[in-house]
């Protein structure tokens, strides 16, 4: 007996119509589940037969807008419909899939996938992405030119091969990514020092990952990832760009006891990313040693993480890793994460965080002394579920993104700024408390509310009265899904991001709080073709997702599915 899934054939577009980041290189992915094999459990936890595991739905990260500067974050519990309990398959039987929408801007998203080999041992996936913009956008401030065009293609291809063996999970990846874009900022009436050039970031992507089946002796895994990336243009666009080499492997054994509920084990990691030119390389060693225990209504792991970083010198640094889970009810729980660590910011990294960072800067690596995040969740009321949460993070060298400073000129002709982004640094502490409600008392309309108020100290930036810059002192989601008939979903959902600063010219600015309200809709004429419909800023708010980078305005984009 067995199902297979492909979930992002239905969920590409249902699920994620609304998923936006604020500017991340493409992160779309396809999931194989496995043969169902069953096995009794223990009778002393549990008295039920065995049943048949439920695939895990993932939201497809579409990234439809990256300009709208949000990602909408994940809801922890899901209530289904009571209609569909035990009744609806959640995901497609179908081998391939195909989508396409456009609208204003020059907004283009696709995508195109297909399982090639599919049987009990091995499965072998093909999906191809693209997201494209190529719009004029004005600017927040004034400023002569009052606007500038912003354009950006990513295109993504990769193979994704899964083995099952007697002894062990074998799954290998290949892709390829090519971005291109301009540094489309404002340079507030200076010429530009990029002349709309598009700059170019190419990856080439090798990953192997190996996980042994559950043993009663020791369990090993591990994966293996390379990255091979290229850029076009270095400091200028008559300098050669950053080329290199990205590694990042893990190794983790575990060694169960206690009748397997508890383990203990150790995780090593080894993250290395190596420069043609321009840059230092980047070397860090972890060693995290843990002891798990587990319960019937409750898990605790304990551990440490040992972290070496070659970069200027050997440094050493130690951080807690520890979870704890309470269960307090059949779906309530108290939870506690507390951890610590360095962020290598190397530069695939950063490109992540931001792809307008000016070419050929080094971020410092920053080191968390402590990231706590604690909470409840609470699942007991009918038709209602809460999250309450909170934490605390101390972090030295944290980087804070800005528009490039005005700087003296040294020669009549040569700008005095660059129209792209630096780093500022600063010792960071970052406190927030916030909750979460997820309401399904009416079947057809799902409602969700999440508010968080951060609390932000910032030292030895060398900045008088520094800030965190970029950061929102005050967030709000409203999320919401109202289901009309079985084919027929309306989407509305409503960002709000506030107390935002940054630093421009030696001066402290506020930044236009985010105010975006999104509307979409999808019809399924049929269990093969769907079209969609999403319109994003409403309200027709003028904000920058860093300061001088614009949104777009209103934008509107209407598309297709097809599963076949």
């Amino acid at each position: 007996m067995k199902k297979t899934i492909f979930s992002v054939a239905l969920l590409l577009v249902s699920t994620g119509i609304f998923a936006q980041q604020q500017d991340s290189l493409l992160r779309r992915q396809m999931e194989l589940q496995r043969e169902f094999n069953p096995t009794l459990q223990d009778a002393n936890k549990i008295n039920s037969l065995p049943s048949v595991p439920q695939p895990a739905i993932k939201k497809a990260n579409t990234g439809y807008s990256p300009w709208a500067g949000r990602t909408t974050p994940p809801l922890e519990i899901a209530i289904p419909d009571p209609a569909n309990i035990m009744t609806e398959v959640p995901f497609s039987s179908k081998k391939g899939y195909v989508s396409l929408g456009a609208g204003n801007y020059a907004n283009i998203d696709g995508a195109l996938g297909y399982r090639l080999v599919e049987n009990e041992k091995s499965n072998l996936t093909f999906n191809f992405l693209h997201s494209s913009s190529n719009g004029d956008i004005n600017y927040v401030q004034e400023s002569d030119p009052a606007g500038n065009k912003a354009f950006f293609m990513d295109n993504l291809g990769q193979l994704r091969y899964g083995h099952l063996l007697s002894a062990f999970k074998l799954n290998l990846k290949a892709a390829y990514s090519h971005n291109a874009f301009n540094y489309y900022g404002n340079t507030f009436g200076n010429d530009r020092f990029y002349d709309n050039v598009n700059q170019t970031l190419g990856v080439f992507n090798l990953g192997l990952g190996v996980e042994s089946n559950k043993s009663d002796l020791v369990n090993y895994r591990g994966f293996f990832d390379f990255k091979n990336f290229a850029s076009k243009y270095g400091s200028d666009l008559t300098s050669a760009g950053l080329k290199g080499n990205h590694i990042d492997a893990v190794v983790g054994l575990g060694k169960p006891f206690q009748g397997g509920d508890s383990r203990v084990g150790v995780d090593g990691k080894f993250l290395g990313v190596f420069y043609s030119q321009g840059m230092d390389d980047f070397t860090l060693l972890g060693a995290n040693p843990y002891v798990a225990f587990e319960g019937l209504n409750w898990k605790a792991r304990l551990g440490a993480d040992l972290l070496f970083q070659m970069l200027g010198g050997t440094k050493f640094r130690v951080a807690p890793n520890i979870e704890l889970d309470l269960k307090v009810a059949g779906h309530s729980s108290l939870y506690a994460h507390i951890k610590g660590g360095i962020d290598g910011n190397t530069y695939l990294d950063m490109m992540n965080e931001s792809r307008y960072i000016t070419p050929m800067t080094p971020v410092k690596s920053s080191f968390s002394i402590v990231d706590i995040e604690a909470g409840a969740k609470i699942g007991e009321v009918s038709g209602f579920r809460f999250d309450i949460f909170g934490g605390f993070k101390k972090t030295e060298d944290e980087h804070f993104l800005v528009l490039n400073q005005i700087v003296q000129a040294e020669t009549p002709d040569m700008p005095s700024i660059k129209e792209s982004l630096a780093p500022l640094y600063g010792n960071f502490s970052h406190s927030h408390i916030g909750g979460m409600l997820q309401s399904n008392i009416w079947s057809p309309l799902d409602i969700a509310l999440r508010i968080k108020k951060n609390f932000y100290t910032v030292n030895d930036t060398g900045i008088p009265d520094a800030k965190a810059y970029n950061k929102p002192g005050f967030e709000t989601d409203i999320s919401t899904t109202f289901s009309a008939t079985s084919n027929l979903k309306f989407m509305l959902n409503y960002y709000f991001a506030g107390d935002r600063w940054s630093y421009f010219n030696d001066t402290n600015v506020q930044i236009n709080n985010i105010n975006d309200l999104n509307f979409g809709a999808l019809y399924d004429i049929n269990e093969s073709f769907a079209i969609h419909l999403k319109a994003n800023n409403l309200l027709l708010q003028k904000y920058d997702i860093w300061y001088g980078y614009p949104a777009q305005g209103f934008n509107a984009m209407g598309g297709f599915t097809l599963k076949f």
